[in-house]
């Protein structure tokens, strides 16, 4: 085992800033700002897809469990940005940020409904609509294989964000905007696909690889059929499945640096 196989999804961008030194100097702060905005935005989509799903799985105390870790996560991201800026602006969306994080404790407590469920939605969207706002203000110039580690994140976003709205059209939750926002997901996660493509892996890797153009495939099918296609449990298992591949093509890129 590699000692990168050790390494936490999140903690990536600390291993760019120990090297590689960007164009435009980028401080510690902002590495760990970048750091916990990337967790943030995670963390937005699956803890609202844990949440319907559990709508349809009551008895299920794995995603429970997961759920509640997900705020605990989301807490330590917080914690992470308030004492990494100086940034007014940072602030004020920290605030608003805090404040989604507090409503989503509060709703995940109380019984399943469709006025909870349209709250839960909105609170996802905030939180990575204000990470997406951080980590703009905060970025610098990538290299190459930076980038491709941060297109593999990005992917790995796009699988839980997939699945959320998998799990609303479940529970009859599938307006048109809904539904654009699975469409546009889908669209990005591809465009991801056919950089990971284009790469040109080798042995291990490429088995990888491999692998997850086998199974994307059937997973999208899921997606784009959840009208008919009425699975959640294969559903998240196939999520699982794919951000393993994921997270392996990330250990390798995060090697490569």
């Amino acid at each position: 085992m590699t000692p990168f196989k050790s390494m936490t999804k999140e903690g990536f961008f600390t291993l760019l800033f120990l090297t590689y030194i960007p164009l435009t100097a980028a401080t510690r702060s902002d590495v760990n700002l970048l750091e916990a905005s990337e967790g943030i935005r995670f963390i937005s989509q699956q803890i609202v897809k844990d949440y319907f799903y559990l709508a349809q799985n009551h008895r299920n105390k794995a995603v429970m469990n997961d759920l509640h870790k997900g705020v605990l996560q989301l807490d330590t991201k917080l914690r992470t940005i308030a004492s990494a800026t100086n940034s007014e602006d940072t602030k004020d969306i920290l605030t608003f940020l805090a404040y989604s994080r507090d409503e989503i404790e509060e709703t995940i407590a109380e019984p399943y409904s469709a006025d909870n469920a349209a709250l839960m939605l909105d609170y996802s969207e905030a939180l990575l609509e204000g990470a997406e706002s951080i980590a703009a203000e905060h970025s610098y110039q990538f290299s190459t294989e930076e980038q491709m580690l941060i297109n593999v994140k990005k992917m790995q976003y796009l699988i839980e964000r997939m699945s959320k709205y998998y799990m609303t059209f479940q529970l009859g939750i599938n307006d048109l905007n809904n539904i654009k926002q699975l469409h546009e997901a889908i669209e990005a996660f591809e465009n991801g696909l056919e950089q990971l493509n284009a790469y040109g892996y080798t042995e291990q890797s490429a088995s990888v690889l491999s692998s997850l153009n086998q199974f994307w495939p059937i997973a999208k099918k899921f997606y784009l059929d959840s009208d008919k296609i009425k699975l959640p449990n294969v559903l998240n298992l196939s999520t699982q499945h794919i951000e393993n591949t994921l997270t392996d093509l990330e250990l390798y890129h995060s090697q490569n640096l």
